[in-house]
Parts: structure tokens; C-alpha cells; sequence
């Protein structure tokens, strides 16, 4: 089910979406996750610093596994909110493995125009933001940055993991342009680099986008 609540962020009523999040969805999300860090083919940077730097390689792998499971999950939702409204997009390569360490996941929607959109997903409790790695921002930008929410509930904070199999909601918060956060998005390390970042307060109504394709 999907549902379209609405959120007051200043003078505006933006609409976000509710999407229930199955077992199907979970499964997806999953074996993608656990086939590319696996396999060796995910580059480490999603790690934190405490966590890359240590011999504990059992954790390393899981919170891996983790993040590469969260953002795939979070495409998933995306994609099943525009089929929801009878958007019909390629999604070739949304589970593509690529060989080798360096190259991470690299799927992207694209608009009808060709314009790039990344989907970005937030799963603590404690996570408001959207948050783009500025590596990744300055060498692979994008035109559009979508903000995903999921209902994650942590096991452990101090190794920062969360509970996979009863992730049940995801919540689409909204968007927003490269240029919007290029000028405007702050800078910060928040654990795993320094990312730039807005809070999904800032984000732009997700019609608007969905518009585009």
C-alpha cells in the first residue's frame, strides 16, 4: 500500500509517501546486498572510521552488507512508488554486480529528459538528513537527490546496526536539485566521511520530480 500524508515544512504543504515495504522487497534488497560485498566488489568507503580501521572483519562485512541493503531497499521503494503512478521506467542494471572494489553501486532513474536521479536512504532513528558523500558528489554528480526514510530500529547504536528483517515502512520525503545542494547543503562528517547534506525539512515535494518522468 502507498499513501500520500502531508508534511508542513515553512509556509508549504508538501505530500510525501508512505510505502509498505514486503518481504519480497526485503529479499531483493538483501541478496543484492549480500552478493556485492560478498564478492568483494564494494568499495569500503561506507564503513566507519572505528569500525574500517579494525581487524573485526565479521562487523565490517555486516555493516556492508547494511548500508549497500538500505540503499538498494530504498530504490525499491522509489521505483514502486512511480510504478504506483503509472510511471514505467528502466530500471537495466538496478541489480547489476560490477566487478571490482573501487566501483559501487551505480544505478540511477533517469527523467524523460535523461536527467540522473539517486536515491538516498535514511534507516536509524536518528537519521533527518539526506545525505550525499562529497566524493561521490563532486566526481559522480547528479541532477536530482531523493530522500528516503526507512523504519529501521537499531540493535546495536554503538556498531550503528538496525534490525533488517522488520523494516516495514519507508517514507519518500522529497528531493532536491544538484544545484540546490551545491549552494546550499551543508558539509559535515557524520561518521562515514563528510557528506554534504539538508534535512528532509528542506527537501521539495516528491510530485514535482515524479512529474518528470
Amino acid at each position: 500500500m502507498i499513501r500520500r500524508k502531508t508534511e508542513t515544512r515553512g509556509r508549504y504543504d508538501v505530500g510525501v509517501y508512505e510505502v509498505d515495504i514486503d518481504v519480497d522487497m526485503r529479499r531483493d534488497a538483501l541478496q543484492f546486498a549480500k552478493d556485492i560485498i560478498l564478492s568483494d566488489n564494494q568499495y569500503s568507503r561506507l564503513l566507519p572510521e572505528n569500525i574500517k580501521n579494525s581487524n573485526d572483519v565479521s562487523t565490517q562485512q555486516k555493516i556492508e552488507i547494511q548500508r549497500t541493503y538500505m540503499g538498494k531497499l530504498g530504490e525499491i521503494v522509489f521505483l514502486k512508488l512511480l510504478n504506483s503512478k503509472g510511471k514505467i521506467v528502466n530500471t537495466q542494471g538496478m541489480f547489476e554486480i560490477y566487478e571490482g572494489q573501487d566501483n559501487v553501486d551505480s544505478f540511477d532513474f533517469e527523467t524523460i529528459d535523461g536527467e540522473s536521479v539517486d536515491v538516498k536512504s535514511g534507516f536509524r532513528t536518528i537519521h533527518t538528513r539526506l545525505l550525499v558523500n562529497i566524493q561521490q558528489f563532486d566526481r559522480s554528480p547528479k541532477n536530482y537527490y531523493v530522500g528516503v526514510k526507512l523504519n529501521a530500529q537499531d540493535t546495536n547504536s554503538e556498531q550503528k546496526l538496525v534490525d533488517w528483517d522488520n523494516i516495514t515502512l519507508a517514507t519518500v520525503k522529497g528531493y532536491a536539485e544538484f544545484s540546490y545542494m551545491q549552494n546550499y547543503a551543508g558539509v559535515k562528517d557524520f561518521g562515514e566521511g563528510p557528506a554534504r547534506w539538508l534535512p528532509y525539512s528542506k527537501l521539495m515535494g516528491i510530485d514535482r520530480l515524479i512529474n518528470l518522468f
